[in-house]
C-alpha cells in the first residue's frame, strides 16, 4: 500500500459517501474520466483499489487510467508532430 495514507488522517482526495470511500481524480482531463473510483469500506481500501485498477498517484493525489492514457496520448502526439517536423524542414 502506498505511504500516503500510514498518517492516519484521511487525505484531501477520499470522497465519503454513506459512510463509504471513494478516490477523487486529480485532474479530470479525459472524456471518459472515471472522475471517482468505486465505493469501498475504507479509504484504505479505496486506495488499494485505484493501485490495483493502475491509477497513478502524483504525489498530491490519484489520476484515474483514463486520464493517465489522455496524458500519454498527448505526449506521443507532440512527439510525433515535431518528427514530423523534423522530417519536413
Amino acid at each position: 500500500m502506498s505511504e500516503e495514507n500510514n498518517s492516519g488522517k484521511i487525505p484531501t482526495y477520499i470522497v465519503i459517501k454513506n459512510n463509504q470511500y471513494s478516490v477523487e481524480c486529480q485532474i479530470k482531463r479525459a472524456n471518459d474520466c472515471q472522475e471517482i473510483s468505486a465505493f469501498c469500506e475504507s479509504h484504505e481500501e479505496a486506495l488499494e483499489r485505484v493501485e490495483e485498477e493502475c491509477w497513478i498517484f502524483s504525489g498530491e493525489g490519484w489520476i484515474c487510467f483514463s486520464c493517465v492514457e489522455a496524458i500519454w496520448k498527448k505526449v506521443v502526439d507532440k512527439r510525433q508532430e515535431k518528427e514530423d517536423r523534423w522530417k519536413e524542414g
